[in-house]
């Protein structure tokens, strides 16, 4: 039996978003029977077995009726689950034996159904659309722009989720968060942004330089794209994610610039912006048919700009697929 109690776990297997902050809701799953547990002031928002509470009802008396016709001595949970509502299962379920379901919730979200990907594209498109109408002005703040960008996602019918926007030498640091720093010609620029689609996520980035881009600059932005083509190459079904990222990292090493690449070549994109598969040279994950991830190498250099360049693949039986 699997009990899953987080918000994105929930999503996952009802297909509804449902954020009940410090009151409890639970999926429950045993062979073909599913159930959820939820506050009765959200019973219209679910359908197939539900077990509504009141305020003021335990939450314990409506997951033991869930779990009645569930005979299984083990029962999984996912490990986001708070304590607050893990005394809860407990307190229905005194006699359970308790194991972590999150490799299990991994795997099965890993692969995408044909649904999900086609949510991860829209995704993409309507980002890669937004990029496209941005209008750099000097003068603007990375911080106007990314209020900019959040708008314009807004209106092509995205959530926004991170965004970030980054002049000049701050480009040299990936996961700098929009400032004050205003733009002027002869800055590097790396915008990267993210949004859902039906509560799937994309995940893009551009970068560019705002006036006469400087050799080094070009010759960087060169190696990032080999970089980014190598991986592209290396995608294929069973192909150690491991190995994925040397790919990219080979190109940039063999011109000198190892030492400023300084994160993992890529990322799973679901229902949550990092998920599985890792594409990080210590990972253990193999690439399957159904996996959708990000390929953003990039090469940093302190004091004075960087490059990413992050596009968003789907792997088919046939190879990948740029989203």
């Amino acid at each position: 039996m699997i009990i899953v109690t987080t918000t994105v776990n929930f999503a996952y297997l009802t297909g509804v978003w449902l954020e009940t902050y410090e009151r409890f809701k639970a999926v429950i799953k045993c062979g073909d029977y599913t159930a959820v547990v939820i506050p009765a002031l959200d019973v219209d928002r679910v359908s197939g077995n539900v077990y509504p509470y009141r305020d003021g009802e335990d939450p314990a008396e409506a997951l033991r009726q869930a779990v009645a016709n569930c005979i299984d001595d083990v029962v999984y949970i996912d490990g986001g689950t708070t304590l607050r509502h893990f005394e809860i299962i407990k307190r229905a379920l005194p006699q359970a034996q308790f194991k972590l379901a999150d490799d299990l919730l991994k795997e099965w979200r890993a692969i995408k159904r044909r649904d999900e990907v086609e949510k991860i594209k829209a995704a993409a498109v309507k980002i890669r659309r937004v990029i496209e109408s941005l209008e750099t002005t000097p003068g603007v703040s990375e911080r106007q722009f990314a209020a900019r960008i959040y708008t314009a996602l807004y209106e092509e019918g995205l959530a926004p989720g991170p965004i970030l926007v980054q002049f000049g030498s701050n480009t040299a640091m990936p996961h700098l968060e929009p400032t004050d720093k205003k733009l002027r010609r002869g800055d590097a620029v790396v915008l990267d942004i993210s949004a859902s689609y039906g509560g799937y996520y994309a995940d893009l980035t551009k970068s560019f330089f705002y006036g006469e881009p400087p050799d080094e600059y070009l010759k960087i932005y060169d190696i990032v794209k080999k970089a980014q083509q190598a991986v592209l190459n290396a995608v294929r079904s069973g192909a150690r994610a491991a190995d994925v990222d040397k790919a990219a990292r080979e190109v940039i090493e063999a011109m000198g610039y190892g030492p400023y690449f300084i994160h993992r070549t890529g990322h799973g994109l679901g229902l949550e912006i990092h998920e599985a598969p890792d594409i990080s040279p210590n990972s253990s994950d193999v690439l399957k048919p159904g996996m959708v991830f990000t390929i953003e190498p990039g090469v940093y250099i302190p004091g004075k700009y960087g490059v990413r360049l992050e596009i968003d693949v789907y792997l088919s039986e046939g190879g990948a697929e740029v989203l």
